[in-house]
């Protein structure tokens, strides 16, 4: 067999060959695994699991009366003997409880009920966010993966090259000038090749963060990953994104939280609260000895004094409402231009995926077997054949690229939206 012949035969093998990767299919990581590790393991989630335990703990708490007192008293201690408690005229035990105006104990409840839905909303909107982090980060590695094997392939393929360049140009078929041009062709492969390689430790890195596992874990990804389709059109996804963010859910939570305590402060301005208490006496120097007595306190939260205060309360919570609702308005304004921003690029990025489907990758194999046979026959330069590998290349890095864009973009429209759109 001639170099020539050789040469277009171990070519066209890891062209149109298939791919042997040095792992079975059982040791690979799955997105869906990925993103359920990280929604497992990923200690922010935690942070805010704990938090809403905390606060479904203290909206429980909000339906009980304070404390009770019990109040010991001895009346009528003469200053002459002021330790001596049996000389006392009047002995008393009581029990006192304070009871809130009718409807701010439930108020209150109401506002701390509001306050752990807001921290709920803030544990969905976590999890959407590590939800798509995770699957960025899990594209950026499959790209670094893919780039790296397609470069590798690429350097055995101008090795190839270059060993049947050298043996022609021994035998007088091409300068040395072909041979210096492959040459430096394998080394700009090898520089590529090294930045892949950085770049996917750097996603395996990012990606092992979120799923809390040692950094430096090793990871493999399959070789190819199933791209999803986004048919639901833009006015839908508005629609879709104003009822399931958890961000705009968490705002109506924080204008009902709102608006409870705005109604508690105001009652707190209008009415009293209470103390009833019950004692027994007892009289050591009466003929009636055993007593009793009943009591009830009444706050005056309108006295001159006081009244400032309340009012201020009531502003204070008044302005708190205000902002919340704002708050609101200014979370669906960044939502919408979330979803429409992400959207287009969605839609470019599946746009650019369907030409490399349609004909892109075939027709850049088909240049190089063109540009390879041409080659062999002596009727083009070597330079069309660097030049129609490096097309090849590139048509097979950009149908990844296209591939990871709209996956990336895709899950960048579903934090959006605050849902998942497959």
């Amino acid at each position: 067999m001639t170099p020539t012949v050789w040469m277009g035969v171990a070519i066209l093998n890891l062209v149109t060959g298939t791919i042997v990767h040095g792992a079975g299919a059982e040791n690979r990581l799955i997105l869906l695994h990925a993103v359920q590790e990280a929604l497992k393991n990923n200690p922010e989630i935690h942070v805010l699991k704990y938090k809403l335990q905390s606060a479904h703990a203290r909206s429980d708490q909000a339906t009980y009366l304070e404390d009770p007192e019990i109040a010991i008293q001895f009346g009528g201690v003469p200053f002459s003997q002021p330790t001596s408690l049996i000389r006392s005229d009047t002995n008393s035990i009581g029990i006192r409880q304070r009871f809130p105006f009718f409807g701010k104990l439930s108020l209150k409840e109401k506002i701390a009920v509001q306050e752990a839905k807001v921290v709920e909303q803030e544990l969905r909107t976590k999890e959407r966010e590590i939800m798509a982090m995770a699957k960025i980060a899990y594209a950026d590695l499959f790209m670094a993966q893919r780039a790296v094997e397609i470069l590798r392939e690429q350097l055995e393929i101008i090795r190839t090259i270059i060993g049947a360049t050298e043996a022609r140009y021994r035998v007088g078929r091409v300068t040395q000038q072909d041979v210096f041009k492959a040459q430096l062709e394998q080394s700009q492969i090898l520089s590529q090749l090294i930045v892949a390689e950085e770049e996917a430790d750097i996603a395996a890195v990012k990606l092992n963060t979120l799923m809390y596992r040692p950094p430096r874990t090793p990871i493999l990804v399959p070789p190819d990953i199933a791209v999803g389709d986004s048919t639901v059109n833009l006015a839908a996804l508005d629609d879709m994104a104003l009822m399931s963010r958890p961000e705009l859910r968490g705002a109506e939570q924080e204008i009902q939280r709102a608006e409870a305590a705005y109604e508690l402060a105001d009652r707190n301005r209008k009415y009293p609260d209470f103390m009833l208490g019950w004692d027994y006496m007892r009289m050591p120097t009466e003929m009636q000895k055993d007593r009793y007595a009943a009591m009830m306190t009444i706050t005056i939260p309108f006295s001159p004094w006081t009244a400032g205060k309340r009012t201020f309360e009531v502003e204070e919570s008044l302005a708190e409402m205000r902002v919340a609702r704002s708050n609101r308005e200014a979370i669906k304004n960044m939502t919408l231009g979330q979803v429409g921003a992400a959207e287009a690029r969605a839609q470019a990025a599946k746009r650019s995926l369907e030409l490399y489907r349609e004909g892109l990758l075939t027709q850049a194999e088909i240049s190089f077997n063109s540009a390879l046979s041409a080659y062999q026959a002596g009727r083009v330069e070597f330079v069309n054949l660097l030049e129609a590998q490096r097309a090849l290349r590139e048509a097979r890095m950009g149908y990844y690229k296209a591939s990871v864009s709209f996956m990336q973009n895709l899950a960048e429209l579903e934090r959006a939206v605050g849902r998942e759109l497959q």
